[in-house]
């Protein structure tokens, strides 16, 4: 798991090579199965109960804040917050449709070689769940997770006609 992570921190570069950030994105890929499985039993030890469900997301919190003050073996924060980011991905994925996808189109995009979920929307957005995940890190507010996700599964965007002046 620790190799893995490491290929999955280089993801995130300023000028990838395309080849080398594919083939990251294709191992991000395989070890999907692995790494959430592994994330259920180290939760499932700790009372949580994933299932891969909307309804989940809040468990992903307290599994965060749990595992971030006692975490599993050769696991730091940063690796933490990937292994969640992909479970929350994986809840989009499997709730509201769509596919992972890695950014790389427009390298000013803040997604930029980051592993997104598109096509679980009516809008044509880009959910990034590690984002997600670092933002619930940073302040560890509960409902931070669903909010981010019902914002972007029902994102609307502004209408910029309403605010012209005749």
């Amino acid at each position: 798991m620790a190799d893995l992570i490491k290929r999955e921190h280089t993801m995130k570069s300023d000028s990838p090579d395309t080849a080398d950030a594919l083939e990251a994105f294709d191992d991000f890929l395989m070890q999907m199965d692995s790494q959430l499985a592994a994330l259920e039993r180290d939760a499932g030890g700790r009372g949580i109960a994933l299932d891969l469900s909307p309804t989940s997301l809040a468990q992903v919190e307290r599994y965060f804040d749990l595992a971030s003050a006692n975490p599993p073996v050769n696991v730091d924060r940063d690796s933490l917050i990937i292994i969640c980011g992909r479970y929350i991905g994986e809840v989009v994925r499997i709730a509201f449709g769509g596919q992972w996808k890695l950014a790389l189109d427009d390298p000013d995009d803040v997604n930029f070689n980051m592993p997104v979920i598109v096509g679980h929307a009516k809008s044509d957005v880009e959910f990034s769940p590690i984002m997600v995940m670092r933002a619930y890190a940073l302040r560890h507010k509960p409902g931070t997770i669903a909010r981010a996700v019902a914002a972007d599964v029902d994102f609307t965007p502004p209408r910029l006609d309403d605010t012209l002046e005749d």
